[in-house]
């Protein structure tokens, strides 16, 4: 299926609208060119990447936390009778 997009000027880059229908659930692309044609693929997460962001989903929430003070572990009673 063949859709048109428009093209605009964004700063000093060239950028396209992409259509809705067309979402790309990614927030960054591999732009490849190939026999004149530009492909656009979901640039693939690292562990890196999910790290990095779940540090500045988290920024600040864990500053106050302290670890609880270590008590005396208590004897586990034995499974068997």
């Amino acid at each position: 299926m063949t859709t048109t997009a428009k093209l605009f000027t964004l700063g000093k880059a060239q950028a396209v609208r992409i259509p809705a229908r067309y979402r790309l659930q990614a927030d960054e692309v591999e732009i490849t060119e190939q026999d004149g044609a530009l492909i656009l693929r979901p640039r693939p997460r690292t562990a890196a990447d999910v790290f990095a962001r779940a540090r500045a989903i988290a920024r600040g929430a864990f500053d106050d936390w302290q670890r609880p003070a270590q008590g005396d572990a208590k004897p586990v009673e034995p499974l068997d009778p």
